[in-house]
């Protein structure tokens, strides 16, 4: 009678630096362009608020994902990739289970990822787990524009009509209430708007009492120029928000500014008519789960 010799069981620990080669390996041909891991790997092992995992087989690395926490109580899930010749084993699966944990130990209260509409086995998984879609976005890109921009910066004691406008802000309800900071998403909250007014990010048209449009920006952190992670007003002010934007662009390098929209028609049309063009054919899904912490 033959012995059956049974693989290792995949272990699941904190990413290492050694790791970084086995992982990049595996990671080259996510899509035809290659994958922006090797930009962010180092970044990722060290970020204080984030835990960087990584699926061991025997003592090889064959799966990698992130987790950081964007705002003391919202996980953002990023990165997970397995090896091809581990896929359809259950490893994405497992690791995303246990992120879920993880960010439950972290204190978060509700975790987030984004991928493309066209991943299904990615929206199984969600699925599976407990994981719901609540949102999805389109990328536009425009180049920037020599006009003299049309924007207001608002100043501290504008805060009270900043959050009246969100209170009524529809593009917010298509985006699950959220906003972004580079490509990760968490909650449009009074104190995130705030923070941004703080630092000088929100453009308007129209001022103080008489706002009709809204925007919040950050330069690009990946050669992205000027990005607004969060639009919003009427369709005519959301027309100039847009061109003001381009505007505000000139300062940046490259000249250019990405905007995140909701998958909504009417939103869309307005930028496209402004100049802008959608960098991908496809949405992305934002897919969201809320997490239950277990009182001792």
């Amino acid at each position: 009678m033959k012995t059956q010799i049974q693989s290792p069981r995949p272990y699941i620990r904190q990413a290492r630096p050694p790791d970084k080669e086995a992982v990049l390996r595996f990671c080259q041909d996510t899509w035809e362009w290659g994958d922006y891991i090797p930009q962010v790997w180092d970044r990722w092992l060290r970020e204080p608020d984030g835990k960087l995992l990584v699926t061991t087989i025997g003592t090889h690395p064959v799966a990698v994902g992130h987790i950081v926490m964007v705002t003391p109580s919202e996980a953002w899930l990023e990165g997970i990739r397995v090896d091809p010749v581990y896929r359809r084993t259950g490893l994405a699966t497992r690791l995303t289970r246990r992120f879920s944990a993880e960010a439950r130990a972290m204190g978060a209260d509700v975790i987030r990822f984004l991928t493309s509409s066209l991943n299904t086995p990615i929206h199984r998984i969600a699925a599976k787990i407990g994981f719901a879609r609540v949102a999805s976005i389109l990328p536009y890109e425009a180049e920037a524009t020599q006009i003299e921009s049309p924007l207001s910066s608002p100043e501290q004691r504008d805060l009270p009509h900043l959050l009246s406008f969100r209170q009524r802000s529809t593009v917010l309800e298509a985006m699950g209430g959220l906003y972004g900071t580079g490509w990760r998403f968490h909650s449009l909250t009074p104190e995130q708007i705030n923070i941004r007014l703080t630092k000088g990010q929100v453009r308007t048209v129209g001022e103080h009492g008489d706002i009709s449009a809204m925007a919040i920006i950050e330069p690009g952190y990946s050669g992205e120029g000027l990005v607004a992670t969060y639009v919003d007003g009427q369709p005519d002010s959301l027309y100039v928000l847009a061109l003001g934007l381009r505007a505000e662009a000139t300062r940046y390098d490259p000249p250019l500014v990405g905007v995140r929209l909701p998958a909504t028609a009417e939103v869309q049309r307005v930028f496209r008519s402004a100049g802008y063009h959608a960098q991908s054919e496809q949405p992305f899904w934002i897919f969201q789960q809320t997490l239950v912490r277990h009182k001792l």
